[in-house]
């Protein structure tokens, strides 16, 4: 009988845990694809425009930060229409090591908007999105170590066009 308890908790226990391995359900089909881990560590938000709601290309106002926290942020655009990236970059400034975060946020010309976040960036910190041939809104906000928060860029910056 003692053998038989030796053998039976082994194969009991190995059934058990089998059985929970399958009680997992897998996702289906209607899965929503995660993206891609970005080098900073965030993975960019996309949401795809909803059926029936119109998405805002108008730029909106911006506001003016203080002289002593003042950022300076460009944006770029690729120039190669297979590849129509948006790149936006933190150049410094007098509020350098005042800014918490710099969110950059594109609403493309397709309605569909990317937005990704880089903490306490430094000089050189850029965020890469991708746009469309079109027009495409970028807005940057920024967050101060004191809670502030400041819309700095708002601006259509349509892909150029080579004559």
């Amino acid at each position: 009988m003692h053998n038989l308890s030796r053998l039976l908790l082994p194969l009991i226990l190995v059934l058990c845990l089998l059985g929970s391995g399958c009680t997992h359900a897998a996702p289906g089909p209607s899965a929503t694809p995660q993206p891609a881990m970005t080098t900073a560590g965030t993975a960019p938000q996309v949401s795809s425009p909803t059926p029936g709601t119109a998405c805002s290309l108008t730029p909106g106002p911006v506001q003016t930060v203080p002289d002593y926290e003042s950022v300076s942020i460009t944006v770029d655009r690729n120039t190669i229409a297979e590849n129509p990236t948006i790149t936006t970059r933190f150049n410094g400034g007098l509020g350098l090591g005042m800014v918490q975060r710099m969110t950059v946020t594109v609403i493309r010309s397709d309605c569909v908007t990317e937005q990704e976040l880089r903490d306490s960036p430094k000089t050189g910190t850029s965020v890469t999105l991708m746009g469309t041939t079109g027009t495409d809104r970028v807005v940057v906000d920024v967050i101060m170590t004191s809670g502030e928060q400041y819309t700095v860029i708002d601006g259509d910056y349509p892909f150029p066009v080579s004559l």
